[in-house]
């Protein structure tokens, strides 16, 4: 996922390398369980599996309609993010951080990502809570 402008400064000077030392342990692999999607591969998901069309440098040599290789599915370019386990952008030790595609990333931060909504949501409607 993106880096909100908010949090930049949550994160070590040294990020970039960070982020490429867990790419690399991952083999430009999603590490989730049982993904088999490839960083900047082009492709579609079918359910629960990514099927691989080709890698994004050779997608703009192909001479075919991205719809006709992928049978109607939307077709996307993956992108792996590193999530950070425990949503602390500054642990960024290794065994906290995961390289993950963003299907993987947003299902696992779902929860976060509910909360986080509600707490701006009542931060904006600045209304106070009365006791039960």
């Amino acid at each position: 996922m993106p880096i909100k402008p908010e949090n930049r400064a949550r994160y070590p000077a040294d990020w970039t390398e960070i982020r490429a030392a867990i790419l690399l342990r991952a083999g430009n692999r999603c590490e989730w369980p049982g993904c088999c999607a490839v960083n900047h591969a082009v492709g579609y998901w079918e359910g629960p599996n990514f099927t691989q069309i080709c890698m994004k440098d050779e997608a703009a040599s192909m001479d075919v309609e991205a719809a006709d290789l992928a049978d109607g599915f939307k077709v996307i370019e993956i992108v792996l993010t590193i999530a950070h386990r425990d949503h602390i952008p500054e642990h960024c030790d290794p065994a906290n951080l995961a390289a993950w595609c963003q299907r993987h990333h947003l299902a696992y931060d779902q929860d976060h990502h509910t909360i986080n909504a509600y707490m701006t949501r009542k931060a904006k409607a600045n209304n106070l809570e009365l006791p039960l």
